[in-house]
């Protein structure tokens, strides 16, 4: 028996990891797939996605009140991983007391995440309630624990591997489970701790790969790179602006995704009719709108459309003639959402950030601006594809396409990645 255990953040509940919803349809070679909802608030119970497989089966792991956490900070109290991991931060200079609590959530956390995903595995009928004469449960049949993000989640695999015995433990990782630089205090605990226990840890992009082999050149030979993709939905002629060009973006609405810099560039196009379209909520969304209606000049027409589920948002951009897309982030692992935009053939902007310069190639399937580029510089950009000739634009959209093709197809990356599970 072949088992697939996915360590999610509240997948398949609430908005969270849409991208989740492609890959899902290539486990179906599985014998029983769980999906593990990790830190599911209960408002977010309410919405659940379907999962179209007939061996799937959904463990909805709650977020625990404060004091239980508290509670197992006890047993995180015995875990040796906490004092080496404190030894080595003093070792290294970086102790401190912002970093020792993070240490103390990340192990409780996953402590009790570990033990309830135990009982619930032990009535699933995957672990022998008997035990051997070492104390240690065993586990029946076989399979493979996936965290999709390198966070704590792999460490709760990995504690849950002790009851599942026999099973691989594999992660992911993205870009805000990767960098530690841009979390706060500069810290994820116990990346060296995982690297050593983990078989394999699979990233999305050449940079991330880099990124581990540079700072734990140790566990090199266990970091692969497997591309995320996106389903095909074909590709349609669209014809090159003439008088006026559509833009679209996609992203959550926060600080790092820097949209009110599309903003701060489009106010300075004066002498192009635009029409700009923008997926995707959060919480500077009411910002971005209050800016837009003080600083657009009339020739800028725009619509926020808020959260659309992914299905829908790809029939829009199938029946809408989009011209460019845009993304500006201070940071990203690879976008999916340009995968989406390449797939339909629209050429992309978007900054040198993370692993973007892997899916955009300058001057060839779009522009690749500096991570802290002028507006001015941007706004220059959106004219010049606005006043390319027929010819020029189709390049651009024909590179696009192939590009998607060559390297983000999901049907193939995905079943190359569970060849890799496997």
């Amino acid at each position: 028996m072949s088992n697939l255990i996915l360590l999610a953040n509240e997948f398949p509940y609430g908005n969270w990891e849409p991208y989740l919803e492609t890959e899902l349809k290539y486990y179906g070679t599985f014998d029983r797939v769980y999906f593990c909802a990790l830190q599911l608030r209960k408002e977010h119970k309410k919405t659940q996605r379907e999962i179209p497989l007939k061996n799937a089966r959904v463990c909805a792991v709650e977020k625990a009140p404060n004091w239980v956490y508290l509670l197992y900070s006890v047993t995180a109290l015995a875990d040796k991983n906490l004092y080496r991991e404190i030894k080595k931060l003093v070792k290294e200079k970086r102790f401190s007391w912002k970093r020792f609590v993070k240490l103390m959530v990340f192990i409780s956390r996953s402590h009790y995440e570990a033990n309830y995903l135990a009982e619930y595995f032990k009535k699933e009928g995957l672990i022998d309630k008997t035990q051997d004469p070492q104390g240690l449960q065993k586990s029946l049949g076989g399979g493979y624990i996936y965290s999709y993000r390198f966070e704590y989640q792999p460490y709760v695999g990995i504690l849950l591997a002790k009851h599942l015995q026999g099973y691989r433990v594999i992660s992911r990782a993205h870009r805000s489970d990767l960098y530690e630089e841009e979390r706060d205090v500069s810290y994820i605990p116990m990346r060296e701790h995982l690297l050593e226990k983990l078989d394999r840890v699979v990233l999305i992009a050449d940079d991330g790969k880099n990124y581990l082999a540079t700072k734990y050149p140790a566990f090199k030979d266990k970091l692969e790179v497997s591309r995320l993709g996106t389903t095909d939905y074909s590709v349609k002629d669209v014809p090159a602006p003439h008088g006026k060009i559509n833009l679209v973006s996609c992203s959550t609405v926060y600080y790092v995704k820097r949209v009110h810099l599309i903003v701060e560039a489009l106010a300075s196009i004066k002498d192009i009719t635009i029409e700009w379209t923008h997926y995707g909520e959060g919480e500077e969304l009411e910002k971005i709108k209050a800016m837009c209606a003080s600083k657009l000049p009339p020739n800028v027409t725009y619509s926020f459309r808020g959260f659309v589920d992914n299905s829908s948002l790809m029939k829009e951009y199938a029946d809408k003639p989009y011209h460019l897309f845009l993304n500006v982030s201070e940071s990203e692992g690879i976008p999916v959402s340009i995968m989406e935009a390449l797939s339909f053939g629209i050429p992309c902007i978007a900054t040198d950030v993370g692993g973007t310069r892997e899916i955009v190639r300058d001057k060839y399937n779009g522009i690749l601006l500096e991570k802290d580029f002028k507006t001015e510089v941007l706004a220059e950009w959106i004219r010049y594809f606005a006043e390319l000739s027929a010819a020029e634009y189709q390049g651009y959209r024909e590179h696009s396409r192939q590009s998607w093709q060559d390297n983000y197809d999901a049907d193939k990356n995905y079943k190359a990645f569970v060849a890799i599970l496997k």
